[in-house]
């Protein structure tokens, strides 16, 4: 143990001396915390911290595993991710995984199951976001019904392998879609309902 009680090789913590919240809107809230150093020295950190945990999910068929064309405005391009957003107040991760599904991609969900907690970006959000694994059918071409700021087309299907092929080629660059697969894939069972795989 070190002077201060961490394991030796653990990374001296960052101290919140003050939370300073700049700005928050519906969604979430803003801060520029005051904040000491590992050395002691003062300093500020800005933190995001959504309104709601977040939800990822993945959705996998006998299609394969379905990406959801979405234009992303900070980004300003479309960007292929799986279905996400936040959990409501009282919903449960595979409620919010379901109604995301069904609103992004017009995909009803036969079962849904929480395969694990992941954070976007350690170093500015606060919140975390639940990554979910939905058994869907066949495409049935239903219909999304995304928010009035969220662009999105119908799903692009593509087995395991392609998605492997598309994230070394660079044509998914999404970090959470990024985490999310990648919790998949360490899990056996969560991409064995693909015929493709």
């Amino acid at each position: 143990m070190t002077t201060d009680g961490r394991m030796p090789g653990t990374p001296a913590p960052i101290m919140r001396h003050q939370a300073v919240e700049v700005f928050e809107n519906r969604f979430g809230k803003l801060n520029n915390d005051l904040v000491v150093g590992p050395g002691g020295a003062p300093g500020s950190y800005l933190r995001w911290q959504w309104a709601q945990t977040g939800v990822v999910v993945i959705p996998v068929g006998p299609e394969g595993i379905a990406l959801v064309p979405t234009y992303r405005y900070p980004v300003g391009a479309v960007s292929l991710e799986f279905p996400r957003g936040g959990c409501e107040p009282g919903e449960s991760a595979e409620e919010a995984a379901a109604r995301e599904l069904w609103e992004e991609a017009g995909l009803a969900a036969s079962s849904v199951r929480t395969l694990g907690l992941i954070h976007a970006d350690t170093g500015l959000i606060e919140t975390g976001v639940h990554v979910c694994c939905a058994t869907v059918g066949p495409a049935d071409g239903g219909s999304a019904q995304p928010e009035a700021m969220e662009s999105v087309t119908p799903p692009v299907w593509v087995s395991p392998e392609e998605m492997a092929q598309w994230l070394r080629q660079g044509r998914i660059t999404c970090g959470v879609t990024l985490a999310a697969f990648a919790l998949a894939t360490a899990d056996s069972d969560a991409l064995a309902s693909t015929v493709r795989a």
